[in-house]
């Protein structure tokens, strides 16, 4: 039995935030994985420092979450400042959200600059650069719309995640904090969508007062355009269709997609994990799509984000030289071997790796690689 939210409870509490067949398929990457964490400044002063506030001992208060609705104009549906946030405090909040909002609408890194706290140094054209980034990755044009504000209450500026009721989300506090926000936005390019979250912490008078951005975040959402939910019901039907490689295989994308960072996890990761290792462990799914000829070793494979859907990569090393077309070949057999095997229908394509001997595998192969789309 699955350990996962069935479907109709799954979809009460995760609803996607628009239709997927709204995405493009995106371009073959030539890494197993994309997730961009842009924390904007070194290790060292990633989170804004705390500006000490007044405490509330732990055990007179819980943390809580409380997710907002925002409007695409900013502003903040049903809001309503918590207990022990001073309503100045709270109007400023509410300014601020819609500010950042219109500095995202338009990417506008100059005024957005002005938002990120002032011990995080950090100047425009590193913010333009980041916003090039995601605006580079995921499709130019490119819109952010505000998605949700989590307004999260952490006695004591505790660090102890706090569950929220959006979408699972389970958010990691800022140090110091007794009140904080998270602003999430939707980034929906031409080949995917993005989750963009920002952490806004509160500044003391003595400098500025209002509120700032401690952290930076960006998550990719959808892959060929389906969201974690679609991801995980495409698996559920490869399973059910005894394609098990398969299935395996877009279980792990799904897990790729809800991994956790410093910043959030979501509590549907760990469930698809388990649905994921159910069927195989990695081992016996590495061993099932290993198979080469004697001039090449298998030195590892993953699951691949690949255009049109879910694929495999494999990092080959050459036991001996080989031609140009001998290469070639051998990657259109390994994709036909795949393409033969019964529990594999559901994949899109496979990319190859070659590396000499002695190469280390963490770079790029001098060789190169190629990618081979699977037609069923």
């Amino acid at each position: 039995m699955s350990t996962f939210p069935q479907k109709k409870a799954v979809a009460a509490v995760w609803p996607r935030v628009m239709p997927t067949d709204a995405c493009f398929p995106r371009p073959v990457l030539t890494i197993p994985f994309f997730l961009a964490a842009m924390i904007l400044a070194s290790a060292s002063t990633s989170r804004a420092a705390p500006d000490r506030q007044s405490r509330v001992p732990k055990k007179q208060l819980a943390s809580s979450c409380q997710a907002i609705t925002v409007t695409p104009a900013g502003k903040l549906v049903d809001f309503k400042a918590p207990s022990g946030m001073p309503a100045a405090k709270a109007d400023s909040l509410v300014e601020v959200v819609a500010a950042i909002s219109g500095a995202m609408a338009t990417g506008d890194a100059q005024k957005l600059a002005g938002f990120f706290h002032p011990r995080l140094k950090l100047n425009v054209a590193t913010i333009s650069s980041q916003l090039a980034e995601i605006r580079a990755r995921y499709g130019e044009p490119v819109s952010f719309n505000p998605l949700k504000l989590l307004l999260v209450r952490s006695p004591g500026g505790d660090t102890t995640p706090v569950a929220c009721d959006f979408d699972g989300v389970v958010l990691n506090p800022l140090y110091g904090y007794d009140h904080q926000a998270s602003l999430w936005f939707q980034a929906t390019g031409q080949q995917d969508i993005a989750r963009v979250m920002m952490g806004i912490v509160p500044l003391p008078d003595r400098l500025g007062g209002g509120w700032r951005i401690g952290n930076f975040h960006t998550q990719q959402w959808t892959h060929a355009g389906r969201d974690p939910l679609a991801w995980i019901e495409t698996a559920r039907t490869a399973r059910s269709a005894k394609n098990a490689l398969a299935a395996w295989t877009m279980f792990d994308i799904t897990e790729k997609l809800l991994r956790p960072s410093a910043f959030a996890a979501y509590q549907a990761h760990d469930m698809v994990a388990v649905e994921r290792d159910s069927l195989m462990s990695r081992a016996d799914w590495l061993a099932a799509v290993s198979t080469t000829p004697p001039d090449l070793k298998v030195e590892g494979a993953v699951s691949l984000l690949v255009r049109g859907g879910a694929g495999i990569l494999y990092k080959l090393r050459l036991v001996k030289e080989l031609s140009s077309n001998e290469i070639q070949e051998h990657c259109r057999s390994t994709a036909k071997n795949l393409m033969a095997r019964k529990d594999t229908k559901g994949l899109a394509g496979i990319r190859c790796e070659y590396y000499r001997p002695g190469e280390s595998l963490n770079k790029d192969s001098v060789i190169g690689g190629l990618f081979v789309p699977i037609t069923e």
